[in-house]
């Protein structure tokens, strides 16, 4: 009888996709009196047991962001003059994300958003605004190893060279193939990617109508714990950039370095630095440096307080040479490194080629568990001589205090508050070639972010 219940048993899993055909097998046998009622309930038993420790977990999570904010500008990005006046607009980001989980074998990630300011668009029209943000499948090799394949968010070490740009009303996701390992102590990603504007026939001409982009990407990021107290980063990357006249031909930009972190109990210290060589876009041969050493400090009453300097190299502009030695911080962020105003941020435009030199404090204090107040403090100056007419100019840019609120009522809900202004010198006017020096600049905004998860389960 035992060995005839484990065949039964056999024949019952083999069909277990069949649920109604297996209840319609038992009952068969306990009408013939092979097997008792209770037998046939010990083997329904058996056989759930079966498929539940069988499958992996399924998770399914949809949530929601829903960021309006609202800007007066006077100064952000450009030096006023006097005919300008202030600008007030409200944008609008609407993003909607569902993530589905296979536990150990996949991931599946797929979102939407809608960008508009307010007003841009006729209410009226029938014009479609949608656009996929992201879209990747992640198959998992093992435990540790998998792909993520399609367009993605690529987020590596403190975001300077590689970022979401959350800041940014789009954001900023590639399309690329990629390649992670992550443990305890170690991790590490290879993402490789190549662009083009449609399918083809022949050749792989790449010509983006209306922005640049580059041809071909790759990415790897490594991060690792030695020993206690210290973390070291690597960040190694490889762009190449299509040449205007000869479709096939690519100019290859190297960027190499990376980071070392310490920290212990509340003094938290930091170097980082990046070389940059090969070619620039326009094919000129490129030597170019970063550095950004940094000194945290964290009281016990939770005041934080972060002083730093970025050093960008640049070229002197009062010296023709065949090399460009101005560093450009990739696919980062700059908004939170370079001033909230936004005035440096497009390397090597914004400061002509000439570099700079960023030192800033951070002050940061916690009022309460959902208060944050925050001030930064900014000195800009360039790294290298700038001339007119021959003549030298001052290397100081101006000096920018960015102040801001930021409030979460609950979980779903974060409300931030700022004003940033800045004291601009006659020299930047120079480099931007365009405002006037003896206005000071202004900036205030207002944003509410509403980001709840809308449907969240976990299933067999």
């Amino acid at each position: 009888m035992k060995l005839f219940t484990s065949l039964t048993l056999l024949l019952v899993l083999s069909a277990e996709i069949y649920s109604q055909a297996s209840n319609d097998i038992l009952n068969l046998l306990i009408n013939n009196r092979t097997i008792t009622q209770a037998q046939a309930d010990s083997i329904r038993a058996e056989n759930a047991i079966l498929q539940q420790s069988s499958l992996a977990d399924k998770k399914l999570k949809i949530d929601f962001e829903f960021r309006p904010r609202t800007e007066y500008r006077n100064g952000y990005q450009q030096l006023r003059n006097d005919t300008t006046a202030g600008a007030f607009f409200t944008n609008q980001r609407s993003r909607l994300s569902a993530n589905y989980s296979l536990n150990n074998r996949f991931i599946l990630q797929f979102s939407v958003q809608d960008l508009r300011v307010w007003g841009q668009q006729d209410p009226k029209s029938t014009s479609a605004t949608l656009q996929v943000f992201e879209a990747w499948a992640e198959p998992y090799l093992t435990d540790k190893l998998s792909l993520r394949i399609g367009r993605q968010r690529l987020i590596y070490d403190n975001q300077r060279l590689f970022a979401e740009n959350d800041w940014r009303l789009s954001g900023a996701t590639h399309d690329a193939f990629n390649i992670r390992y992550y443990s305890s102590r170690v991790s590490t990603e290879l993402a490789l990617a190549f662009n083009q504007t449609t399918e083809r026939l022949f050749g792989t001409d790449y010509t983006p109508g209306g922005f640049t982009n580059y041809k071909f990407l790759a990415v790897h990021y490594l991060k690792f714990n030695p020993v206690k107290y210290f973390t070291v980063t690597g960040l190694n990357s490889t762009d190449a950039y299509q040449d205007k006249l000869k479709t096939e031909k690519l100019y290859f930009r190297y960027t190499l370095g990376g980071r070392i972190e310490f920290e212990k109990n509340l003094l938290y210290a930091t170097f980082s630095g990046y070389y940059q060589g090969g070619q620039n876009s326009t094919g000129k041969n490129l030597s170019a440096w970063y550095i950004q050493p940094e000194v945290k400090i964290t009281l016990k009453s939770g005041t934080v307080a972060r002083l730093g300097a970025e050093v960008f190299s640049g070229d002197n502009n009062g010296v023709t040479t065949s090399t460009d030695h101005s560093f450009v911080p990739l696919y980062g962020v700059a908004h939170r490194f370079n001033g909230n105003m936004d005035l440096i941020t497009k390397f090597p435009t914004d400061v002509r080629s000439d570099g700079l030199i960023n030192p800033y404090l951070f002050l940061i204090q916690p009022v309460h568990k959902k208060f944050e107040l925050r001030a930064d403090f900014h000195t800009f100056s360039l790294q290298r001589d700038f001339y007119v007419s021959n003549k030298k100019i001052d290397r100081y840019l101006g000096f920018e205090n960015d102040l801001s609120v930021s409030y979460k009522p609950n979980s779903a809900t974060k409300i931030d508050i700022g004003f940033a202004y800045m004291i601009p010198t006659e020299s930047l006017a120079i480099i931007k070639t365009s405002g006037n020096s003896k206005y000071d600049l202004s900036w205030a905004f207002i944003s509410l972010t509403f980001k709840p998860v809308l449907f969240q389960t976990i299933f067999k």
